[in-house]
């Protein structure tokens, strides 16, 4: 297994076809990554295929994002590899193919969304490529918020649905991120993971109001820090830019920075001094000036910009440039 799966991330594992000695590529694809990591008989439906994906482990929950091109997969007869594990999947491109788990069939096209067991047959066919995502986690996790899960399998989700919006783009932002080895913080991804699928696919009134506390709250600040992150240059970007964004109200952002020990606006303003202070040790930035890198990190006020640059960093802009600059190698 290992041979084909790329390990040099200690915290994702890769896989690609194309990393696969052409004379033995669709023998290893189906039997070791196939049969023996999914559990999956695989059988391409177009010459020359390829499939590709990532996976990320968490304490309690794994992802895989993946891509293929035409493919029919079957779940095998693998009694080792038996779970009754959960996956919940969607897909994000245009697609045409079906989806069959007990007795229910499903059209698949891009926005796609189900809840899945791994306990049962299955059989799912692509006609044409398709990237996917698939969250699996075990069904002992889900059933306390979801007491009738068996009712939510195979039933179309509807993918503008708020948890299911926030689910995704919380995914997505785990899937960029690294340096999350702290094993409290995995096990809280996992359960936000968990309540957010609850709330996708439908829980108690009970269950409704733990998963919003827990996991609806977090997925949410997760968004609203990679607004901050996507519009820190905005002089005008406030916390009540990103409620509108949101759809919710400015005071409810403020709680949720409060909870974790800090506010929005001390948020704001350390992504646009870790903006700022990275431009300024780039030598490639020599020839701006310090305003206009201020500027473009989203400080209107120079003299407010130096003062808050030094008492965060304890040097003055001039230094960290002054330093970048004498640590350049040589140019003529």
């Amino acid at each position: 297994m290992k041979e084909i799966l790329d390990t040099s991330d200690p915290e994702k594992l890769r896989f690609s076809t194309a990393a696969l000695p052409a004379r033995e590529r669709l023998t290893l694809f189906r039997e070791v990554f196939g049969r023996g990591l999914l559990n999956m008989d695989i059988v391409p439906l177009e010459k020359n295929g390829w499939a590709e994906c990532e996976f990320r482990m968490l304490p309690g929950a794994s992802i895989m994002w993946g891509g293929n091109s035409a493919h029919r997969f079957e779940k095998a007869r693998e009694p080792a590899l038996e779970s009754d594990d959960l996956i919940m999947v969607w897909v994000t491109t245009p697609m045409r193919g079906m989806f069959r788990q007990r007795g229910r069939e499903i059209a698949l096209n891009e926005g796609s969304t189900w809840l899945l067991s791994c306990e049962h047959h299955t059989v799912t066919e692509n006609v044409e490529p398709v990237r996917h995502v698939n969250v699996k986690l075990p069904r002992v996790a889900l059933a306390p918020l979801v007491p009738n899960i068996d009712d939510a399998f195979m039933r179309p989700i509807q993918p503008d649905a708020e948890a299911v919006k926030l689910l995704k783009s919380y995914v997505e932002t785990l899937g960029r991120n690294s340096g999350l080895e702290d094993a409290a913080v995995q096990q809280a991804m996992a359960l936000h993971i968990c309540d957010l699928i609850a709330l996708a696919v439908g829980t108690t009134r009970d269950g409704a109001q733990l998963a919003q506390e827990r996991g609806l709250n977090a997925a949410r600040l997760a968004a609203v820090r990679k607004l901050v992150l996507e519009n820190r240059w905005d002089q005008n970007f406030s916390v009540k830019t990103a409620a509108i964004c949101q759809g919710v109200t400015p005071r409810y952002i403020q709680m949720l920075f409060e909870a974790t020990g800090t506010t929005f606006s001390a948020f704001l303003l350390e992504q646009r001094l870790a903006l700022a202070h990275r431009r300024l040790s780039d030598p490639r930035l020599a020839g701006r000036s310090i305003s206009a890198l201020a500027l473009d990190a989203g400080f209107g006020d120079l003299s407010y910009f130096n003062r808050v640059f030094r008492r965060a960093y304890g040097e003055t802009p001039s230094d960290v440039r002054n330093r970048a600059l004498h640590a350049a190698p040589y140019r003529r």
